[in-house]
């Protein structure tokens, strides 16, 4: 069983796969993908942990591990803010190709998406924005919370994403068997589009806003909290079983499914949350897709960072980064 701090200690031991994985002793890579901490604000009764950690009269939780700018931070959340919650998927298997009169060309649906050769390899995120009066301060790890941020924002995603050892990448092979861990992690939504959009040009969409009440919005926020939380870096990665399926997209959907009271068809359509299928269609049969025919685009939104010089640099530095950091993996296995 890995080590699952109760809270952010900068220098703390390596995190070490568990003996059950064929990666048994190996480090986990947690330069930037970890489940959140939550800090007691109060003293809380050992048999009562998870109930007292967030109480339902609590304004605000104190996490530690919230990533944004390439760093982790301890975060002042406020759980009454919610102004919307919006359900994010993007294919993360290769875009098919074929040759055009100046090559090779991009093959797209009618969506103007491009069409993948694995269709069902879908990652599934959860992006919450507050109302402008409230925001999400940011400390430095580990820091006292009590003084200015150093930073602030309205915007963050929860995502439930694979880890494992340095240079160890999701594949079928592992996560079928659980042999890597599940990351319940908690980013800035600018972060998100970073990684995802501009290193990787990954094309994800945003269903319209959740119609749900204001209070399932937060309790959708204290859940989530909650899961990543207890699930630290102890939980292995199941991409399908019939029972304890632990993947991107059954994480965030279960969560959803106890917050909101559904009808009798939509309590049976429920059921379908498992396999990283279609989550337009999971939401559509839980009653929660408003208008099935938008497909917005988030690149869209953050064309002007993305095209930012200063976040083109920030992506050259981090992809030489990576690639160092394979090269020592490759190199550290070879001997």
């Amino acid at each position: 069983m890995c080590h699952n701090p109760t809270t952010a200690d900068p220098d703390d031991a390596p995190l070490i796969m568990p003996r059950n994985s064929r990666y048994a002793g190996q480090t986990i890579d947690v330069s930037n993908r970890r489940s959140i901490v939550i800090r007691p604000t109060r003293v809380i009764r050992p048999t009562r942990q998870r109930d007292e950690l967030i109480a339902p009269g609590d304004a605000r939780a104190i996490i530690d591990y919230f990533y944004h700018e390439g760093k982790f931070w301890s975060a002042v959340m406020p759980l009454d803010g919610v102004a919307a919650v919006y359900g994010q998927a993007f294919n993360f298997s290769k875009m098919k190709t074929r040759q055009g009169a100046e090559g090779r060309e991009i093959v797209r649906g009618k969506n103007g998406l491009p069409k993948r050769s694995i269709p069902i390899l879908n990652h599934v995120q959860c992006r919450f924005t507050l109302r402008p009066e409230f925001h999400v301060g940011l400390y430095p790890l580990g820091d006292d919370t009590n003084g200015k941020p150093v930073d602030r924002i309205r915007d963050f995603v929860y995502s439930a994403e694979v880890v494992g050892p340095a240079g160890v990448a999701f594949n079928i092979r592992d996560g079928l068997a659980g042999n890597l861990l599940n990351a319940h992690r908690f980013l800035s939504t600018r972060e998100m589009v970073f990684e995802r959009i501009v290193v990787e040009n990954q094309y994800v969409t945003e269903s319209p806003a959740l119609p749900i009440a204001q209070s399932d919005q937060r309790e959708l926020l204290v859940r989530g909290l909650l899961r990543s939380h207890a699930a630290g870096m102890t939980e292995a990665y199941y991409l399908y079983r019939f029972c304890g399926t632990n993947n991107c997209t059954s994480n965030p959907f279960r969560v959803l499914d106890r917050v909101v009271d559904y009808r009798l068809a939509q309590r049976i359509g429920a059921l379908l949350y498992r396999m990283p299928f279609n989550p337009r269609l999971y939401l559509r049969l839980r009653g929660l897709d408003a208008d099935p025919s938008v497909r917005k685009l988030v690149r869209t939104e953050f064309t002007e960072y993305i095209r930012d010089p200063g976040t083109q640099r920030r992506k050259r530095d981090y992809v030489r980064r990576q690639i160092r950091a394979r090269r020592a993996a490759r190199a550290a296995a070879n001997h």
